[in-house]
């Protein structure tokens, strides 16, 4: 590095010797000189906080509040469900407790679909692009559809009461009229969502149970078709009721077997065994012998009878055919009781909103609370300044 040397000479004719890094420091100095903690305070937190202020004063809208409370109800509820809930039913959709419809309700309540009900029916998207909001707040007369959904979610407010299950929705507008307008539209709007959704579990239910009893009845109606035709193919109703006929025959056969065996020892006895009549005895008992046999073959046996069906192995596939129709019999008796049971739940049952402090025309704007933001902005700006300093001061400080 080259460094110019000049001269300073003293009255007594000494002459110093003056560096050039001394003269640049110098240049330095005047240079740094606009850029000071004087400056830079009131350019980035004085100038900034001034702005905010006239803004907050004089230029920013205010916005009303508007609050409602309700609360989702549901009348008509079963026993079987008061003594098995502490609460007071289920949810419309199936669940253990009515807090879950709320939860339901305040989603609804910040959702699209709200939003596009309430444009289409008071406006929403004039309410707030209106010239007199101030530029900051209002929204934009081109802003799309998602736009004004995502800027409706900065203006409304939803609250559970988990143990009640009571619904508080704010609402914050830039009229007081507006205000109290678009409670009441988003609460008529909750109430028909509510109506629908409980409507539509009162046809499910009584769809499932009519979807129940048909497939039921089509069980039922099979069970009986199968036991027809096993019938029509075996030419047997009952084969108990057929085994039972067939024992007695065979029991009274074998009492007139009996009595006619009584009637031939008697005439063998007596010497008489060649007569006509004893003849006449014996080809009687032996009818009553082959008779006895086809009897007790239909029934059971080894041998197979000429009809080529014995009772004891119809009697098997019969009990299976008849304890199904038994039991699809059964199932769809029960299956008609619940939809008679459905039917009857879904007249008595009702599912509504229930609105114990309906949205009232605010007198007061509520925001924005301009000292109290003014001061967190100012706050803020200090802050930041301070950190900017220290931290340049201490770089500067590791230069030297």
């Amino acid at each position: 590095m080259n460094v110019e040397v000049g001269q300073l000479t003293h009255a007594d004719g000494r002459k110093d010797l003056i560096s050039a890094d001394a003269t640049n420091d110098e240049d330095l100095s005047e240079t740094k000189g606009f850029f000071t903690k004087k400056t830079s305070f009131m350019l980035f937190v004085i100038l900034p906080s001034i702005v905010a202020a006239v803004y907050y004063a004089f230029v920013a809208s205010s916005q009303y509040i508007s609050e409602s409370r309700m609360v989702v109800r549901t009348i008509g509820v079963s026993e079987q469900f008061d003594t098995s809930e502490k609460r007071d039913g289920r949810s419309i959709i199936g669940g253990d407790s009515l807090t879950q419809d709320s939860y339901i309700v305040a989603n609804y309540l910040q959702s699209p679909q709200l939003v596009r009900i309430l444009n289409d029916r008071i406006g929403l998207h004039d309410m707030f692009s209106k010239l007199t909001i101030d530029w900051f707040s209002r929204l934009p007369g081109t802003a799309k559809f998602e736009d004004l959904h995502k800027y409706w979610l900065q203006q409304v407010d939803t609250y559970v009461d988990g143990p009640s299950g009571i619904i508080i929705l704010t609402i914050r507008a830039f009229s007081p009229d507006d205000a109290a307008t678009i409670s009441r539209a988003a609460m008529q709007a909750a109430n028909e969502m509510i109506d629908m959704i409980s409507e539509k579990a009162k046809r499910d239910l009584i769809k499932r149970g009519e979807n129940d009893m048909d497939l039921a009845l089509n069980q039922y109606r099979k069970a009986l078709d199968d036991l027809r035709e096993y019938q029509n193919e075996t030419g047997i109703l009952d084969p108990l009721a057929s085994a039972k006929m067939s024992n007695a025959v065979i029991a009274k056969l074998t009492e007139q077997k009996l009595t006619l065996t009584v009637n031939l020892n008697s005439m063998r006895a007596a010497g008489a065994d060649n007569s006509a009549r004893a003849r006449d005895l014996k080809r009687t008992i032996e009818a009553i012998d082959e008779q006895i046999k086809l009897r007790q073959d239909s029934v059971a046996g080894n041998d197979m009878p000429s009809a080529g069906v014995q009772l004891s192995s119809s009697l098997t596939e019969f009990s299976r055919l008849e304890t199904q129709r038994i039991v699809t019999q059964a199932i769809y008796e029960s299956t008609v009781r619940n939809l008679d049971t459905a039917k009857s739940t879904a007249l008595k049952r009702t599912t509504f909103i229930s609105v114990f402090s309906d949205a009232e025309i605010p007198e007061k704007s509520r925001y924005p609370q301009r000292f109290s933001q003014w001061l967190i902005i100012f706050g803020g700006l200090l802050t930041l300044w301070m950190t900017a300093t220290l931290i340049w001061m201490s770089i500067e400080d590791h230069r030297v």
